[in-house]
């Protein structure tokens, strides 16, 4: 089986769950000049990856100028590795032209602009046991934890409506209703009334 590259424009997509990425694949992760930091719980998963993950520090500003070392290091890749199936997950159109003329040398390359998109074996199966719960866990306290405290939901229903969006109505809202007890019963969260207290 060829190699499996991921390409992740953190600059522009953010929040990416590491732990939803698949076993095969290789991961460059690409960090725009203004990132210095980040989450805790991020950086635990990016560890987990052990030499899979490979950071990449960009040094400069300027327009575009993570996308000109993400075309670098892809085609280095591609030189090194022609088999190889390259994924760049960004929202960044601006890398379309690029693919399409890579498809057209017959290199394996996409842009997608989620992980499911790009990795559709990334969704855990649901089991008699309940929802898809050890990866979405774990996805859910990963994404809330990179979110701006001030912009986190609030009450019950309003983190149920944003789960739900989150993760591209994949999960029921009875499954969402059960992720959240999950989140309280581990405390992560805790609940009053209705109001939403975040331990992250």
């Amino acid at each position: 089986m060829s190699e499996q590259l991921l390409l992740v424009d953190y600059e522009n997509v953010g929040h990416v769950d590491l732990s939803a990425i698949p076993a095969d694949v290789r991961v460059a992760f690409f960090f725009g000049a203004s990132q210095r930091t980040v989450p805790t719980a991020f950086f635990k998963s990016a560890l987990r990856l052990r030499e899979r993950f490979v950071p990449i520090d960009i040094e400069g500003r300027g327009k575009n100028a993570l996308d000109f070392h993400i075309a670098f290091y892809l085609g280095e890749y591609l030189t090194t590795a022609p088999q190889t199936r390259c994924v760049i997950l960004s929202n960044d159109k601006g890398f379309d032209p690029l693919i399409q003329h890579l498809r057209g040398r017959k290199f394996s390359v996409q842009r997608v602009s989620t992980l499911e998109e790009g990795f559709p074996s990334t969704e855990p199966s649901r089991t008699a046991a309940g929802p898809k719960r050890p990866v979405t866990l774990q996805a859910t306290v990963e994404w809330l934890s990179a979110m701006q405290k001030n912009r986190r939901p609030r009450r019950r229903n309003s983190l149920i409506a944003y789960l739900h969006s989150h993760f591209g109505r994949k999960l029921s809202e009875s499954d969402i209703e059960e992720l959240v007890d999950a989140l309280v019963a581990e405390k992560r969260l805790s609940e009053r009334n209705g109001t939403i207290t975040y331990h992250l």
